[in-house]
Order: C-alpha cells, then structure tokens, then sequence
C-alpha cells in the first residue's frame, strides 16, 4: 500500500500503528500518482443524492457518472497503461454495483465487464488491484456519515476512498 493511503487508516483508526514495509512508494508507483487530480488517492465531493433500489439498497446516479468519467480519463490520460484486470469498482450496497455495471456496459461495451471487478466491499475483501473506485453512495444535505459507517469500531477498508493500490489494513 501507498504510504499516502495507509497514512489515513493508521492515524483514525490504529493510533498511528500501521507501518509502510520497505520503500513501498516506489514500490506501488504508478504514473497517474504524479497528477494532482489522481495521486495516489483523491476523494470527490459529488453532488448528488441517494435513492431506494432494489432489496432496499441504495444507489446513486450521479456517483456512477462519476465512476464511469473517472475510469474514462484514466484510460484517456494513461493510455500507455494497460489498465485492463487492475481496476476494482465497489461500493457498499448491491444496488449501486448494478447501477455501476450498466453505466460502465452502456459506455465501454459488454467486454468491460470482464476486465474491471464490480463487487460489493463485503464481496471485495481480501482482494487487489492498483485502481479501486469507491463510491460510497451516500449523500445530501446535512449527510454527516457514510451509511452504515457511522462509528469507528469497524476495521474495513471501507472507511476510506482510495483510488490507487488498496489493501485492507489488519490489526
């Protein structure tokens, strides 16, 4: 993991106690961590608002434009990186992986299906790839946690938005 990405983790949620192995900033460089818009992470601020999905899930329209411009301007900008099997969308709720999927088909094709992972956080764990998109779907005004995360007594990945080189953090 990024140096910058476990930094977050290890301040909130483990007292400073997480540690970087060896030069690991060079050895999860990527090129697109040398763009301010990339880095090794970047969270979003998006303006758009939760709805009632199927099962009760949650999805949210404008996070999965979003999602979809995101990986489109990687693919753009980084076209010399074959980005194909290194990309992981996920999110906390089925719904919006459904959502996502259909965005990400209706603009890339079937075929992406194959070579980016959709799948819950649950579904993810324990996996890893170099670009993870988060979309957290919760969203609106006044909104002062992401749903189910309201506390910090959870030790999942989900607690934060990486973009690039996940792993989730033990104890």
């Amino acid at each position: 993991m990024h140096p910058e990405i476990s930094l977050l983790p290890s301040r909130v949620f483990y007292q400073g106690k997480l540690l970087d192995g060896p030069d690991m900033d060079v050895k999860t460089k990527q090129p697109w961590h040398l763009q301010e818009k990339f880095g090794p992470y970047k969270f979003f601020n998006v303006a758009g608002q939760e709805e009632t999905g199927r099962s009760h899930s949650l999805t949210n329209k404008s996070e999965c434009q979003i999602a979809v411009a995101l990986y489109a301007r990687l693919c753009q900008e980084f076209s010399d990186s074959d980005l194909d099997y290194r990309v992981g969308v996920i999110s906390m709720y089925r719904a919006q992986i459904s959502q996502l999927k259909r965005a990400f088909v209706q603009r890339f094709g079937q075929d992406i299906v194959g070579k980016i992972l959709f799948h819950t956080v649950d579904g993810f764990q324990g996996q890893e790839k170099d670009v993870i998109i988060l979309s957290c779907v919760r969203a609106g005004p006044g909104l002062q946690k992401i749903g189910f995360l309201a506390g910090t007594g959870g030790r999942s990945g989900s607690h934060f938005g990486p973009l690039t080189n996940p792993q989730i953090p033990g104890e």
